[in-house]
């Protein structure tokens, strides 16, 4: 998997799917070798993780809209070439361009 500099977003309206495509990704990306591996540094939400001192963030339940300074931190870490994976129900489209997307449909394929 090609890091662009964007936030990867995992979209779906379940939460365990969410999770669940947030492991694969890490996975694909090399933070984990197996899902329980994976699991063991995702955590519910980037606010659960200090944004200040991490040198990624996998999360799989946020809102892109709940917390604009949150969310604004997030770009800029991604945009250093920090690995940013976060789930979320849906995407904004005026997030659009800042994110690379990924669907359920996406992890079937595989």
């Amino acid at each position: 998997m090609k890091k662009q500099n964007k936030i990867i977003v995992a979209i779906a309206p379940d939460e365990q799917t969410r999770a669940a495509m947030v492991k694969r990704i890490a996975i694909s990306m090399g933070f984990a070798q197996t899902p329980g591996d994976a699991a063991k540094i995702i955590r519910k939400s980037p606010h659960d993780v200090n944004l200040d001192e991490t040198y990624f963030v996998l999360a799989y339940n946020y809102n892109l809209k709940e917390s604009p300074t949150t969310t604004l931190r997030l770009v800029a870490m991604a945009a250093k070439g920090i690995a940013v994976v976060v789930g979320v129900k849906r995407l904004p489209p005026e997030m659009e361009f800042l994110c690379e997307s990924y669907y359920p449909s996406d992890f079937t394929r595989l």
